[in-house]
């Protein structure tokens, strides 16, 4: 097209000294090959930079839908012409067969006489052209490229081009102006965090292009998580790519190569990723971990200890850049039932050698503190699928007898949250207005970065599992005392006590439960971050009491006997006016607390 109709992009395309070789890399590959589906499509350009390509898409699909719109209108006016000619009425259309009683219509309304809702509809059909985003390169946050994304017919699609080896400055990860804009396909692979995501899909030629020579194998053979180069460089060049691996082996039941697996749990490498990657892509990364289509929570945390990752990814306050929310205290309290008092800092305060080699000397007690907290955790997550179990058999039962399904579920991926970062429960620490803030709390919302509601609903979980826990430990042994593993004669608990905290923790109380049900099982089984393998039933010489049956038996009393799921719905039988009334009560908090 030439004059002035024509797009800016397609009038004037950057020039090219050779033909552009379009390639599709990356995951979409991958998910093709393990026959899996895929809306996200992510394209190599061998001489062209992806926000130039992207515009001159977006100048053709312009140009495109112009000439449907204009297509399309022709039609209707020939239509229009052709039905007015044989209408004597000019303000009637005739539809239908005339001689069988045709039906009458009054011409459509203009756009100013219609509805707002069916203007806005029509609005949004004419702006049919993809817009372009724009994801500049951060060097800083292992964000090399700039890419630009777009969404064609309901396919995200991003363009960037192939990526080549980079030239650094001494003791910089920024790359100079001695770096090359365009790379090789076979450089762009050897730069891709994984071998089953360095594949090309080639549009010209139609063919898959292994350039590390064991993509297709890792991925279709031996189904590995593997590195084009060596490992530690890899990471290095992005630390969040130990996350990604790991995500890639939960997700597609991959296992980790030991060069890689060795890497990942490299303290270099952890540092890396507690200080160079900002903390929403370890919240993004860890939240792919937990939900979605083949997502294994406990797998996923689980391999996060394994690898001694824990600590980076759940970071304590004051460990990260950026922790907006710190203010430089102690964090304190109580780990595994020893005192805990560690700062990660000085605070900016002057210190002579005494004070200086005593922090440091705390500090060095908490990291072992830590670490054998982040054990228990680990060890929790094993003990979680009995409990999961149990819980199932136990619904499904009662669901049966009372013939309805029974209301509130289980919420997996807070559940297994809370069971992991649970031991570190009671630590907390002053922010930047004198609050006292739990650590776990930070975790959720300033580690990861998730949402508020998160935040709020782990942070009322841990705070009621010790109540559960101890209700649990009570039933544990009124069933040893029966001497058999039964519910008969069972003490049911207060009922006031347990509305109460069902009130308190509403759509988040079997959630509670069983993270509670994990924790009484540690308790009974000793309490140290060294105890045997619990992921079986476990019985003594005491006992024949399984593990999950006290979590069992308080689900059936809450469901069946008391009838409390769901009663913080329930609206209380007084109102405020009603209890300052009678009770001769003053306004304020004291209101709340009477209504419960």
């Amino acid at each position: 097209t030439n004059g002035e109709e024509t797009a800016p992009w397609l009038a004037n395309p950057p020039r090219l000294e050779k033909q552009i070789c379009l390639r599709v890399a990356g995951g979409w590959v991958r998910d093709k090959l393990l026959k899996q589906h895929s809306m996200d499509v992510d394209v190599a350009l061998d001489c062209m930079m992806g926000v130039q390509f992207a515009r001159i898409v977006q100048s053709y699909m312009s140009l495109v839908e112009k000439e449907r719109l204009e297509k399309l209108m022709a039609e209707q006016t020939k239509e229009t012409d052709v039905v007015n000619k044989a209408d004597s009425e000019p303000d009637i259309v005739m539809v239908g067969n005339t001689n069988n009683g045709a039906e009458q219509l009054r011409p459509e309304p203009s756009e100013t006489e219609q509805p707002k809702s069916k203007r806005k509809k029509k609005k949004k059909k004419q702006q049919s052209t993809p817009k372009i985003g724009v994801i500049g390169a951060n060097p800083s946050q292992s964000k090399h490229l700039e890419t630009a994304t777009m969404n064609i017919h309901g396919c995200d699609i991003d363009f960037v081009n192939l990526r080549a080896e980079e030239v650094y400055e001494l003791d910089s990860r920024i790359p100079t102006s001695k770096t090359r804009m365009f790379g090789s396909p076979l450089e762009d692979a050897l730069r891709r965090d994984f071998t089953i995501n360095s594949l090309f899909y080639n549009i010209r030629t139609r063919r898959i292009e292994d350039w590390t020579g064991r993509g297709l194998t890792d991925l279709l053979e031996t189904r590995k998580i593997v590195t084009p180069v060596d490992a530690h460089v890899t990471f290095h060049d992005d630390p969040l790519r130990v996350l990604r691996a790991i995500r890639f082996c939960v997700r597609l039941d991959f296992a980790l190569d030991e060069q890689t697996r060795e890497a990942a749990a490299s303290k270099r490498v952890h540092h890396s990723l507690h200080v160079k990657v900002s903390r929403e892509r370890v919240g993004k990364e860890v939240e792919g971990m937990l939900t979605g289509k083949h997502a294994r929570p406990g797998r996923a945390l689980g391999m996060i200890a394994d690898l001694k990752l824990a600590g980076s990814v759940f970071a304590f306050p004051g460990s990260f850049p950026g922790d907006s929310n710190y203010a430089g205290g102690p964090v304190t309290g109580e780990l595994l039932g020893q005192p805990y008092n560690c700062s990660l800092g000085s605070n900016g305060q002057v210190e002579n050698m005494e004070d200086r080699l005593h922090r440091e000397g705390a500090v060095e007690v908490a990291s072992k503190q830590r670490k054998a907290g982040w054990n228990v955790g680990q060890m929790l997550l094993g003990v979680l699928p009995n409990v999961m179990e149990g819980h199932a058999h136990e619904r499904e039962e009662l669901s049966r007898l009372s013939g309805s399904f029974v209301n509130t579920p289980v919420d997996a991926r807070l559940l297994h949250l809370c069971v992991f970062i649970a031991p570190f429960h009671d630590l907390s620490f002053p922010d930047k207005k004198g609050r006292d803030v739990k650590v776990t709390t930070h975790m959720i919302k300033d580690a990861l970065k998730f949402s508020v509601r998160d935040g709020q609903a782990v942070a009322k979980i841990l705070s009621h599992f010790d109540e559960i826990s101890d209700v649990l430990g009570d039933i544990r042994r009124q069933l040893a005392l029966g001497g058999e593993a039964n519910s008969a004669g069972l003490k049911a608990p207060c009922r006031l006590k347990i509305g109460l905290l069902l009130r308190s923790l509403k759509e988040n109380w079997v959630t509670c439960l069983l993270t509670a049900a994990t924790w009484e099982i540690r308790a009974h089984n000793g309490g140290s971050q060294h105890e045997p393998d619990l992921s079986g039933p476990q019985q003594t010489e005491r006992s024949i009491v399984s593990d999950e049956q006290p979590s069992r038996e308080l689900y059936r009393m809450i469901v069946s006997e008391m009838g409390l799921d769901g009663c913080w719905n329930t609206p209380p039988h007084l109102n405020g006016k009603d209890l300052i009334k009678e009770l001769d009560l003053p306004k304020g908090p004291v209101v709340g607390e009477y209504l419960e």
